[in-house]
């Protein structure tokens, strides 16, 4: 990254911090013997799921349905290291979350920054105003939202479920140069200056090679994750549950995540249709094949390739689990 996008994105993670905290503190919720705010989840809606196509494999459906292509084709997944901040929970569980997020990133060969005093370009808030939180970053810092259509942007900032993220990403080109995929309608970086978002100071065009459906040389990178959490909504789950959840979300770009899946995930653990009785409680192998298939894939490969290795790591790893229950 460069350094003026590398300051952009650290000033804006600072005052998402520093607003985050001020509104977790304007309410504080009743808390359960766990730490975590109280109240009983209701109103579900179960939609039955679409019919898998009998000519893909399960887990390339579930990369296709579940992990959305860059502008360029491509998954993105961090290249920078990884630095963790929680906030609004009672600081043991805030410890506690951020610990899962850096250990399944550990496990999955994502890059970590173990410096105590590092940047966070991972940001989770509990908030027990969601909503309110989501507006205020918004008005502020829509910069963390990423790229995105005008005519979604009512769409993006309205919070409707338990756990919801947001990404900014970046395309790096063949000599090196990256441009933050931001909704200016130009390729721009921010100019480190306060309050001066989404950017103004125009990047140079960040270009690839044509002629090969190997990929274009040029490759897609997360250099943020946003997560906020309804406190209240998430109160009645186990925290490591809801820990392995936000750890899964934040190592990748996500996206369509209501629905119930077939496939083993402890993304399932929020989505509408699931037994709560067999939702997984932990990160599964199906979510680790996955994200370790997204960092162990060639970064300039094309997208189709790209997605045939993850899916082929998530569907190893479910083969290996289910080879080690046989065996019991």
């Amino acid at each position: 990254m460069t350094p003026l996008a590398r300051t952009a994105v650290g000033l804006a993670s600072a005052a998402l911090l520093a607003a985050g905290a001020a509104a977790a503190s304007q309410s504080d919720p009743p808390t359960s013997s766990k730490g975590l705010p109280t109240k009983d989840l209701s109103g579900v809606t179960v939609t039955a799921p679409s019919k898998p196509d009998p000519l893909v494999s399960p887990e390339r459906q579930f990369v296709r349905s579940h992990l959305p292509a860059s502008r360029n084709e491509q998954y993105a997944r961090f290249h920078d290291p990884i630095c963790v901040r929680v906030i609004g929970l009672p600081a043991e569980f805030d410890a506690f979350v951020a610990h899962r997020v850096v250990a399944l990133a550990r496990t999955v060969k994502a890059p970590v920054d173990s410096s105590s005093g590092c940047t966070p370009n991972v940001n989770v808030i509990f908030s027990p105003q969601p909503q309110q939180q989501l507006s205020d970053i918004a008005k502020r810092r829509d910069i963390l939202f990423g790229f995105y259509f005008k005519t979604d942007a009512k769409k993006l900032t309205t919070f409707s479920r338990p756990v919801q993220s947001w990404y900014l990403t970046r395309a790096v080109g063949t000599d090196g140069r990256d441009m933050l995929e931001i909704n200016s309608g130009a390729p721009c970086i921010g100019t480190g200056a306060p309050g001066a978002f989404p950017c103004d100071l125009k990047a140079p065009p960040v270009t690839g090679k044509a002629g090969s459906r190997l990929g274009n040389d040029m490759s897609s990178e997360l250099v943020h994750s946003l997560i906020i959490a309804d406190a209240n909504k998430v109160s009645g789950e186990k925290i490591g549950a809801v820990a392995d959840y936000i750890a899964v979300l934040a190592l990748s770009r996500w996206e369509r995540l209501e629905r119930c899946n077939s496939i083993p995930t402890i993304l399932n653990l929020m989505a509408e249709g699931c037994d709560p009785e067999t939702a997984p409680e932990a990160a599964t192998e199906a979510d680790i094949g996955l994200l370790t298939g997204l960092y162990a894939a060639d970064p300039r490969e094309a997208g189709s390739l790209q997605r045939a290795s993850i899916a082929g790591r998530m569907a190893a790893e479910l083969k290996k689990a289910a080879g080690a229950q046989e065996a019991r």
